[in-house]
């Protein structure tokens, strides 16, 4: 083959070049429409004001208790949550419960712990169990462990643990703020 020219095959590294640099070229021709759009938005978007943004008001953080100061518990029947209070701060919580129901509702106000009773049952309510129970009312409402699972008759219903320690940190005379 004498007279011919071959063309050898190019090398590899120049294919990939050639590769990268179409592929490159695309991209920048696809992006530049973009690119305008962006700068035209820029443009378009409205300086913003020199005068300082008003200071934000101040909001209550998630789990912070919505009752007073002087609440040693502290019950929000809304977000069904309870917490241990010392001076208005969450020392415990927000613990989950279950509250009474409309046709027996669990009171709001303000209460003083009465008594508590360890081992508690219900002569009201079938000899059901009311364990740590902590009575705040003359209607025979407490604090105290039980299932969550459905509304009770006026009473705050909380897991074990968290009615364990409900009934350790709380003393006849302690105040029970409940709230909507």
């Amino acid at each position: 083959m004498v007279g011919r020219h071959h063309r050898s095959p190019a090398p590899r590294h120049a294919v990939s070049h050639t590769v990268r640099h179409t592929a490159s070229h695309t991209a920048r021709r696809a992006l530049a429409p973009l690119a305008a759009a962006s700068v035209a938005v820029l443009a378009a978007a409205p300086l913003a004001s020199a005068a300082p943004a008003a200071p934000a008001a101040p909001q209550q953080p998630a789990d912070q208790p919505p009752c007073s100061d002087a609440a040693d518990v502290c019950v929000d029947l809304g977000e069904q949550r309870a917490w241990l209070t010392d001076d208005g701060r969450a020392t415990s919580g927000p613990m989950a419960i279950t509250s009474g129901s409309d046709e027996d509702p669990t009171p709001t106000g303000e209460f003083t712990v009465q008594r508590k009773e360890r081992h508690h049952v219900s002569r009201e309510f079938g000899r059901a169990p009311m364990p740590y129970s902590v009575f705040f009312d003359d209607e025979g409402r407490a604090l105290h462990s039980g299932s969550r699972a459905g509304s009770s008759h006026g009473c705050v219903r909380l897991d074990k643990d968290d009615a364990q320690d409900v009934f350790a940190a709380l003393e006849p005379g302690d105040r029970v703020e409940i709230v909507r």
